[in-house]
C-alpha cells in the first residue's frame, strides 16, 4: 500500500472512525487525539501493508487497538494517583527526586535538539498546546502523513536517547 492510497483511506473512513472512537470516550478531544494515534499507526504500517479487500476492518481493529492501549494507560494513571493519595513514601528523597527531574529534562532537551531538523520542527511544533498534526503538516506544509512519520521516527529517537531513564 503506498502513503498516497493510506491517506485515502483514512479521510475516507475519518467520520465513521470518530464515531466509533467518540462512541466510547465521550471526548471530543481525546477522539481526535486517538484518530491521530490511529492515523500515525496505519503511517507506520503502510509500507508492510498488504490489504486483501478488508481495508476498514483494518482500520476499526487499529482503532479498537488505541482504545484498548488508552485503557490501559488511564488504568495506570489510576494506580499512580492512587499510591500518591495512599501516602507510601516514594522511591527517592526529594531533594533526589528534583535532581532526577532536572537530568531527565536536560537529557530530553538534549535528544530533541540532536535529531534531524525536519522531525525536531515537527517535535518542537507540537509542543504548542492545541496545535493538531494536521495543523502542524499546514503550517510546514507537508503532508500529514510525512508529519505523522516524522513524529514517530523523532518519538523512537528520543526514547532510545532517554533508554537509562527507564
Amino acid at each position: 500500500m503506498t502513503q498516497i492510497a493510506a491517506e485515502q483511506l483514512l479521510a475516507e473512513h475519518t467520520p465513521a472512525l470518530r464515531n466509533f472512537l467518540g462512541a466510547r470516550c465521550r471526548d471530543a478531544d481525546l477522539t481526535a487525539e486517538m484518530l491521530q494515534e490511529v492515523a500515525a499507526r496505519l503511517v507506520t504500517a503502510t509500507p508492510r501493508l498488504s490489504l486483501n479487500g478488508n481495508a476498514r476492518g483494518y482500520l476499526f481493529r487499529i482503532a479498537a487497538n488505541v482504545w484498548r492501549d488508552h485503557l490501559r494507560r488511564e488504568l495506570v494513571r489510576r494506580r499512580a494517583a492512587a499510591l500518591m493519595e495512599s501516602g507510601e513514601r516514594a522511591l527517592a528523597d526529594a531533594a533526589d527526586a528534583r535532581l532526577l527531574e532536572r537530568e531527565l529534562r536536560t537529557a530530553v532537551r538534549d535528544a530533541v535538539r540532536a535529531l534531524p531538523a525536519a522531525q525536531r520542527e515537527v517535535v518542537e511544533l507540537r509542543q504548542q498546546p492545541g496545535l493538531t498534526f494536521q495543523e502542524i503538516a499546514d503550517r510546514l506544509n507537508r503532508p500529514l502523513g510525512t508529519v505523522l512519520t516524522q513524529m514517530r521516527a523523532a518519538l523512537a529517537r528520543i526514547s532510545a536517547a532517554l533508554e537509562n531513564y527507564r
